[in-house]
């Protein structure tokens, strides 16, 4: 890549890092309230994650540091563009099954809610046809089945 051209940060990206870290920092302090800094308390893996996410989150401001914004025109005129570049219509039917997902988890439980959101996504997402989106799907939700109930001791709903 060449140095002469500069890297440009995509309208809105700026707010949205510091959105991103002040949300992971938040959620490192709760995970703190947990347990603390016990290192087998249930707060660790939490706590590890969230650490993580805020490190990445710094590591990408940093490098974010030099690159020119696009949008000069005011923080109201680069939320407008965000919205925009964001809101597509892919955007807003995968936000759309997700929510429909999250809401079908309680009365149908984890493993039949998930084996609808797999497919119905990968069939939205990727026009993935619904035999291989079905073998993917059973594969997938197997494994996790079996890893949740042999190695961490935990039934799924």
């Amino acid at each position: 890549m060449s140095h002469d051209k500069v890297k440009k940060l995509r309208a809105g990206e700026h707010y949205f890092d510091i959105l991103v870290l002040a949300c992971s920092v938040f959620l490192l302090i709760i995970a703190y309230q947990i347990s603390g800094f016990a290192i087998s308390g249930p707060g660790t893996f939490p706590m590890l994650s969230t650490a993580v996410m805020v490190f990445s989150t710094l590591f990408v401001i940093w490098g974010n540091w030099r690159k020119k914004r696009i949008n000069k025109e005011g923080f109201l005129s680069e939320c407008r563009q965000a919205l925009q570049e964001v809101f597509t219509p892919t955007f807003v039917i995968y936000t759309i099954i997700t929510i429909v997902y999250v809401a079908l988890i309680e009365p149908l439980h984890f493993l039949p809610a998930s084996f609808i959101f797999l497919i119905v996504s990968m069939i939205v997402l990727r026009g993935s046809s619904p035999l291989k989106a079905l073998l993917i799907t059973t594969g997938t939700l197997t494994f996790i089945y079996v890893i949740f109930l042999y190695f961490f001791k935990v039934l799924l709903p």
